[in-house]
C-alpha cells in the first residue's frame, strides 16, 4: 500500500535506536522519507491533515537490515549438516533439480523475511537469479550476482561476463533495489578472476560481496591446498598458498571498504582482525548457519572492538532455520553475551552501516527512509530493547513498512 500524502505512523513505544525511546511516539512520513519524529500529540497537532496509523500496544523500531542472505532455498528438503564440504557437495549434486523450484523458494523466503520485519536485504544468488523475487517483495535491497569462472572461460571473459550481466540486471528496477557482484569464495573463484572482479567493481563504484573464512575446510584449502574443498568444482589448483583466507583475500585485493565479507567463522586470528580493520572491510555475521555446519564462532566482539563494521545475516534455509533476522540476532546476543540494546543495534543500524547505508536507513531519524517494523510488545522497565528483540524473534512483528509503504500488516489496520 502506497502513501499518496503525508502519513503518521505511531506506536505506544517508539525506539529510534539512535536516540532514547519515546512513549506514544510518532513518525511523520512524506514521499517515503521521515520528515519528523516525536510525541504523537505534537506531531499530530502540527500535521492535522496527515493520515494516522496508531498501534497503541506495540513498539515501533527500525526495520531489520539483513546483510547476507540466500533466497533461493526452501526449508523442506535441506541437506543435513555436518562437515561444510559434505553439505556443499550434497547441495551441488541437487542443483539441477533445484532449478525447478528456485523462484518459488525465493518468493517464499522473501515473504518470510518481510513478515519478520526485514526492510533491507543483501541477497547472494548465482548470476543474480533471485533478483525478480527480491524486487517484487517490497523490500529494498541488493542482489549480489555470484559467478563461477570455470563455467565461463578465461578470468577476463568471466569477469566481463558478470559485469555485463549485472548491468543488465540493474535495468528497470524499482527504487532502492540494485544488483552488484559477488566473488563467491576463495575455493570457487581463482585468484586472477578475484582480483579482476574486485578491481572492476571498484571502478564501477559498486559494492562487492564474498564468503570468507567460513569453514575449517576453506582454511585447509587456502593454506595447504588439500581437504574436502580442493576438488569441489573439479580441480581448484590455486590453493596451498600458506596463508589464512583473510591474508589471501588481501593478497588478491578483495578487501576494501566496499567489500562485505560473510561468515568469518573459522581461524580468524588477531592478525586477521587487524587486516580486516585496516582494510575497512565490513562483516556479515551468520551464527546459526556457522553452528549448523560446524564452522565455529566468529570473533564478533573483537571485530567490533577493532572498529570493523559488523551486521547480521540469516544465510539461507538450507543452512539456517528461518529468514527472521531478529531471531538470528537474538541467537548472536546469547552467544556473545550482548545486551538487548547491542542486539537491536546489530539488527538495524549496524547492518546499515556495514552496507554503507546508514545515512539512508537503520534508525528512525528525519531524512532517512521510513523503514519500520511494528512489534507486538509494550516493554516496561528492565531491558526494554531485549523485550522487543525477543518479541520480534518470536514472530511478534505485526507490520512492516518500507519507504512509507506498508508491505505487511497482519492487523489489517
Amino acid at each position: 500500500m502506497s502513501e499518496s500524502g503525508p502519513a503518521i505512523f505511531a506506536a505506544g513505544t517508539l525506539m529510534p535506536v539512535s536516540s532514547p525511546p519515546v512513549r506514544d511516539g510518532a513518525v511523520l512520513v512524506r514521499e517515503g522519507r521521515i520528515e519528523a519524529v516525536g510525541g504523537l500529540s505534537d506531531v499530530g497537532r502540527e500535521n492535522p491533515d496527515a493520515e494516522v496509523r496508531f498501534f497503541p500496544n506495540y513498539t515501533m523500531i527500525p526495520g531489520a537490515v539483513n546483510t547476507h542472505a540466500h533466497l533461493g532455498f526452501r526449508r523442506m528438503d535441506a541437506p543435513v549438516g555436518g562437515t561444510f564440504s559434505g553439505w556443499l557437495g550434497r547441495l551441488i549434486e541437487r542443483l539441477p533439480e533445484k532449478e525447478a523450484w528456485t523462484a518459488e523458494a525465493a518468493r517464499d523466503s522473501a515473504r518470510e523475511a518481510v513478515e519478520a520485519g526485514t526492510t533491507y536485504m543483501a541477497e547472494s544468488s548465482p548470476y543474480g537469479e533471485c533478483l525478480p523475487q527480491l524486487a517484487e517483495s517490497g523490500m529494498a535491497g541488493t542482489v549480489y550476482a555470484e559467478f563461477f569462472p570455470h563455467e565461463i572461460g578465461t578470468p577476463e571473459e568471466s569477469v566481463e561476463f558478470i559485469i555485463g550481466k549485472v548491468r543488465e540486471l540493474q535495468k528497470g528496477l524499482p527504487e532502492r533495489v540494485n544488483a552488484s557482484v559477488s566473488v563467491h569464495s576463495p575455493y570457487t573463484v581463482d585468484p586472477v578472476s578475484s582480483r579482476l572482479a574486485a578491481q572492476r567493481t571498484r571502478q564501477m563504484g559498486w559494492t562487492l560481496a564474498i564468503h570468507l573464512s567460513e569453514s575449517p575446510e576453506e582454511v585447509e584449502f587456502v593454506r595447504e591446498g588439500t581437504g574436502g574443498l580442493a576438488d569441489i568444482f573439479g580441480s581448484n589448483e590455486w590453493g596451498g598458498v600458506g596463508l589464512s583466507p583473510v591474508r589471501y583475500a588481501r593478497s588478491v585485493e578483495l578487501l576494501a571498504p566496499q567489500t562485505i565479507a560473510a561468515h568469518l567463522a573459522t581461524g580468524v586470528s588477531e592478525e586477521d582482525i587487524e587486516i580486516l580493520a585496516r582494510s575497512g572491510v565490513a562483516a556479515a555475521h551468520c551464527p546459526r548457519s556457522n553452528d549448523f555446519l560446524g564452522c565455529g564462532v566468529s570473533p564478533v566482539v573483537r571485530m567490533i572492538q577493532s572498529g570493523i563494521r559488523v551486521g547480521m545475516g540469516t544465510d539461507g534455509l538450507w543452512s539456517s532455520p528461518s529468514m527472521n533476522l531478529f531471531e538470528e540476532t537474538l541467537f548472536a546476543v546469547k552467544l556473545h553475551g550482548m545486551s538487548g540494546a547491542e542486539g537491536l543495534d546489530l539488527a538495524t543500524l549496524a547492518g546499515a552501516r556495514s552496507l554503507g547505508l546508514d545515512a539512508e536507513t537503520g534508525t528512525i531519524e528525519a531524512g532517512k527512509w521510513a523503514d519500520l517494523a511494528v512489534v507486538e510488545t509494550s516493554p516496561e522497565g528492565g531491558d526494554a530493547e531485549m523485550d522487543v528483540l525477543e518479541a520480534a524473534a518470536g514472530g511478534g512483528v505485526a507490520a512492516t513498512v518500507v519507504g512509507g509503504n506498508v508491505i505487511y500488516n497482519r492487523l489489517g489496520a
